[in-house]
């Protein structure tokens, strides 16, 4: 229940937070290198990574669920014990490719 409730939660929170990010790039990145700045002074700060690292957490938990909703679609996984660690996983993966994410772009 509670991976299907993140589900949710992380589609809404991508399409609410994650479109008024997108936007306020695209709209930085139109109104020339002074608002860009500004963005991107924001995004750097401690607040604007909390938000990037929330948007990258919700993509990887909800492609995660979304990704075991798809096994369950096609009529595999609905054994209890196979559903319940999928259950458990998805979360834990989904956390373990934000952390791998934010290295890789700490690295680059």
């Amino acid at each position: 229940m509670l991976v299907s409730i993140l589900h949710r939660i992380t589609g809404d929170g991508m399409a609410i937070v994650g479109l008024g990010v997108l936007l306020w790039w695209l709209g930085a990145l139109a109104s020339g290198p002074e608002a860009y700045e500004t963005f991107q002074a924001l995004a750097t700060s401690p607040l604007g990574y909390v938000v990037l690292v929330g948007l990258s957490w919700a993509f990887f938990t909800h492609m995660c669920s979304g990704l075991r909703h798809f096994v369950l679609d096609i009529g595999a996984g609905y054994e209890l014990d196979a559903n319940k660690m999928w259950s458990i996983a998805s979360p834990i993966i989904a956390i373990i490719l934000t952390a791998a994410f934010w290295a890789a772009i700490k690295l680059l």
